[in-house]
């Protein structure tokens, strides 16, 4: 009897980590056309700032869902698509312009039904990927500053086509999701490649499964690896309440934005915002490219840089204040104008969105970076490395969630405020009035940008299991 064996060769750790990059960014601007597909429908019920808004804060709840669920590629992937098949082809048979308030409150709750399991299932087919390096740095950052204005502009430009551009993007993530497990980058859990590795490379073949109940659930066992507690807890509070009034005012103003563009016939400012967005996005990309020997490795600088970094950190938050601030001033409406304001924007978001993670590395950047101090010296013991790395990962997924609940509050709000208002503009000179305002009352706290000596973690130290507390999960520390 004929046997025949199918071998598949595995793709290049570096060409494959360099697809996914690519189809990824794809996949995110697609993601993205389709949400301002969704709001641009929102707009035309109701022409009234808080009723898209609403609909962000409804996918900002699906995303929080969608970030704890975890299942293959390929369903996450093909059910988005075959989710938005049936929004877009319900879509072409229901009139959008109905003034009726019962039919318009149907339609309302129809769009957030369909935001909350987009919001959903993109998040959860975006996030797992096994078998694939991670997403980088600089692609994540790059869809997060662009993704909302190319969404943009195809909808609002492009509004026959934008659906069709919406799921093209998605094809080539979702081709690859559909590629043999064999010709994966890296070996998947379970293989005999990945057992095989596991053996000859780790020091422990076993992972050991951490109850969340006995993790620390506040900052002070993390602050001590890079700087002294009350300086980690200032940048973690600044990053969360920078984090949470970018995201809804990129949630609430975009839409109202673009429909005040309609009524006026000035879409072309949309290009011209674009266009800015690409060009430093570029810029930063090369001298990221250039300056590569420099950093060194990822999430990491130099002790002598951290001072320095600190402070331009700081002033990088007041340039996106006062950009926000330049966007909305009535004599600054030019093309131009607002293509240097968002250009200024993008680029203060992009440097402060490379240096934070530097300011505040994770345990594994920490270890590879102090193995030179190991040397000869007390070693770090496995399972506290996995308890450290399993209480940060706790506790960045709880400040996540907490900062995705807020997004969706925030953003309705401004919404509201835009109705209040009447204008856009007028929300943007108070938002980044506030958002500078914020920023000097915390530079007001002691030791926010006061340089401490960097010490040597408590991770390093020589610990040991407590085999009486094996029930709770928990280490003790042994002189």
């Amino acid at each position: 009897m004929n046997q025949h064996a199918t071998f598949h060769q595995m793709i290049d750790p570096v060409v494959g980590r360099r697809l996914l990059n690519a189809c990824w960014f794809f996949a995110g601007l697609g993601i993205s056309t389709l949400q301002m597909l969704l709001l641009a429908q929102a707009w035309h019920v109701s022409a009234r700032a808080i009723v898209p808004a609403c609909i962000v804060g409804a996918w900002m709840i699906g995303s929080l869902c969608g970030a704890r669920l975890c299942y293959d590629g390929r369903v996450g992937g093909s059910s988005l698509l075959l989710f938005a098949l049936l929004w877009l082809g319900g879509s072409q048979h229901v009139s959008w312009h109905i003034t009726l308030p019962p039919l318009a409150l149907v339609q309302l709750c129809a769009l957030s039904v369909v935001a909350l399991v987009l919001g959903t299932i993109s998040t959860a087919w975006l996030s797992h990927r096994p078998g694939w390096s991670p997403v980088g740095e600089r692609t994540t950052l790059a869809r997060g500053l662009i993704s909302t204005t190319v969404g943009l502009v195809v909808v609002w430009m492009l509004p026959k086509w934008s659906a069709l551009i919406g799921l093209t993007c998605l094809l080539p993530l979702l081709a690859l999701d559909f590629l043999p497990a064999a010709r994966c980058s890296l070996p998947r859990a379970g293989s005999v490649l990945e057992d095989w590795i596991s053996r000859y490379w780790n020091r422990s073949r076993w992972q050991p499964q951490l109850q969340e109940r006995g993790l620390g659930r506040n900052l002070s066992s993390l602050a001590g690896r890079s700087m002294d507690a009350q300086q980690y807890l200032h940048l973690t509070l600044l990053a969360s309440g920078t984090a949470v009034i970018m995201g809804g005012i990129w949630g609430a103003i975009p839409t109202p934005f673009a429909g005040g563009l309609v009524a006026t016939h000035a879409l072309g400012k949309l290009i011209w915002l674009l266009s800015g967005q690409v060009g430093v996005l570029a810029i930063g990309a090369c001298c990221l490219s250039a300056a590569r020997g420099v950093m060194g490795f990822p999430h990491w600088l130099p002790a002598s840089w951290r001072p320095s970094a600190l402070s331009l950190a700081v002033t990088m938050l007041f340039l996106v204040g006062g950009s926000l601030l330049a966007l909305g001033l009535p004599w600054l409406q030019a093309p131009w104008w607002l293509a240097l304001s968002l250009t200024s924007y993008t680029a203060a978001e992009a440097i402060w969105g490379i240096l934070l993670p530097r300011l505040r590395p994770n345990p594994s950047t920490l270890l590879f970076a102090q193995r030179h101090l190991m040397a000869g010296q007390a070693q770090m013991d496995y399972l506290q490395l996995v308890y450290e790395r399993a209480q940060e990962e706790h506790v960045a997924r709880t400040l996540a969630t907490v900062e995705g609940i807020c997004i969706a509050v925030v953003t309705p709000a401004i919404g509201w405020l835009i109705d209040l208002f009447g204008s856009v503009d007028a929300v943007l000179i108070f938002v980044g009035l506030f958002f500078v305002l914020m920023l000097s009352l915390s530079l007001l706290a002691p030791g926010v940008l006061q340089h401490r000596p960097q010490i040597v973690p408590h991770a390093f130290r020589r610990w040991a299991w407590d085999p009486s507390k094996t029930c709770s999960r928990r280490f003790c520390q042994v002189p």
